[in-house]
């Protein structure tokens, strides 16, 4: 992936964010380790976002990843805090402050397909605690929940 690749998906995703007010002022500076490396900046200064692709002398923070890492943040395919914790992202400085970039990803679509995921793997887990408990029982409108029968998420008593 070149870096004028995960520049541009970076500023596309951030471009569409609704118009957020920050209480703060701040500046990120993105550092693309590996495939596409180079550096550009996130700011948000008198209630405008830029995205540029420069070096940002007085910044909050810096963040060090692989740039399909950062795609993926600006698209809200995880949280920053989930990135950190996995590994995926390195924030030196304003730790804090970076998180409001969870703010700006367009987590819209990303929450919805997990909410579907999630929603998917409760039916198909109420499909099997009946079939484990009636094999030959036909489903009906009124099916019980995990939570009803005192299961776990993967069927098991609690």
């Amino acid at each position: 992936m070149t870096y004028e690749k995960i520049f541009d998906d970076v500023k596309k995703a951030y471009s569409k964010a609704k118009k957020i007010k920050f209480q703060d002022n701040f500046a990120f500076q993105f550092n693309i380790t590996g495939a596409g490396e180079g550096i550009f900046y996130v700011a948000y200064r008198g209630g405008e976002l830029e995205v540029a692709p420069y070096d940002y002398v007085d910044r909050n923070a810096t963040l060090y990843a692989a740039g399909e890492n950062f795609i993926k943040l600006a698209n809200g395919k995880f949280t920053l805090e989930q990135a950190v914790s996995s590994g995926l992202i390195n924030v030196n400085g304003d730790y804090n402050l970076a998180l409001e970039l969870d703010k700006l990803a367009l987590s819209a679509p990303a929450q919805s397909e997990k909410k579907e995921t999630v929603k998917n793997s409760k039916k198909e887990t109420e499909k099997e605690v009946i079939k484990e408990t009636a094999p030959n029982a036909k489903p009906s409108a009124a099916v019980a929940s995990t939570a009803d029968l005192g299961l776990s998420a993967e069927g098991k008593m609690r």
